[in-house]
């Protein structure tokens, strides 16, 4: 595929590159695989009642690419109904991680559903697979499937004297490590870490001085950040967040949260801290930041 754009056809699937969806030419290549592989799954989360694959699971490759305007999947579904199954039909983007898990994304909300195919429109290559539900509500059914724990990275940048502002910018950036760990993922144009970057924000030197349990979607989580005497929230902000996990977000952009800051008066100023995260479930984790590098906070 070139900036030209291009499509390509395997066994009735189609894939359509718009132009510009990518600068430089890259090899992709489509793998429809049958859904008997993924069984077991199903009936790991007990499933196996309540859905049934519409369609080959479609491995988009090279995993991981990330395209500047979506690109379109275009899969023949069979819509008959098959004893309790009904029309309802679910459509979910799988991202493999490094333990040979996937973390599935509910994507039917950009797919359009015609009489014998489904249209997706995706910005990043992975599994796309079409489901059929005896359920009604299909929110359940991609928690159970996303019952997994996983680890993730924290980047931590800072912005200073930003325009039409009277504060600098503290920012954390929450992603798997997984999609941390992709090169293409810092080369997106959809990559939180790119966007902070391209908007003036630096990442600071951090470490992660202890970490204990995964994390889970949907898993409440409790942020505490400690900085040093040189800053402070600016507007009275609390040093204490509180979010929720979203991990289509996480195995994706990236999570980012921003804090105000205002020096506390100081001449020289430098910027280091400590970053708590504790989650319902058992999770902690202690990162140290600085602006210098090396962090003594």
């Amino acid at each position: 595929m070139t900036s030209e754009g291009r499509s390509l056809t395997v066994n009735g699937v189609k894939l359509t590159c718009p132009p510009g969806a990518v600068d430089d030419p890259v090899a992709i290549k489509l793998k429809l695989e049958e859904p008997y592989k993924y069984c077991g799954l199903m009936v790991f989360r007990d499933l196996e009642n309540d859905v049934i694959f519409g369609a080959p699971i479609i491995n988009c490759q090279p995993t991981g690419q990330l395209f500047k305007k979506h690109v379109t999947l275009t899969i023949p579904v069979d819509r008959k109904e098959e004893g309790n199954f009904t029309n309802a039909l679910l459509v979910l983007h799988g991202t493999p991680t490094i333990d040979g898990r996937i973390a599935w994304e509910d994507i039917t909300r950009h797919s359009k559903f015609l009489s014998q195919e489904i249209t997706v429109e995706i910005a990043r290559f992975s599994l796309v697979a079409v489901l059929k539900s005896t359920w009604v509500h299909t929110k359940e059914i991609v928690a159970r499937l996303n019952v997994m724990s996983f680890k993730y990275a924290l980047s931590v940048l800072f912005k200073s004297d930003p325009q039409n502002s009277p504060f600098d910018l503290l920012a954390f950036v929450f992603m798997s490590q997984d999609i941390y760990q992709e090169p293409l993922y810092r080369e997106g144009d959809n990559s939180a870490l790119m966007q902070l970057e391209r908007d003036g924000f630096e990442e600071l030197g951090s470490y992660v001085g202890h970490e204990s349990n995964f994390i889970y979607n949907k898993e409440s989580l409790t942020v505490s950040i400690q900085l040093g005497e040189c800053y402070k929230p600016a507007n009275d902000k609390q040093e204490r967040l509180a979010f929720t996990v979203d991990s289509s977000v996480w195995w994706s952009t990236g999570h980012v949260v921003k804090l105000p800051l205002q020096a506390s008066g100081t001449d020289a100023k430098v910027l280091c801290g400590r970053i708590v995260v504790r989650g319902q479930y058992g999770h902690v984790r202690e990162d140290r930041f600085c602006q210098m590098g090396e962090c003594h906070f």
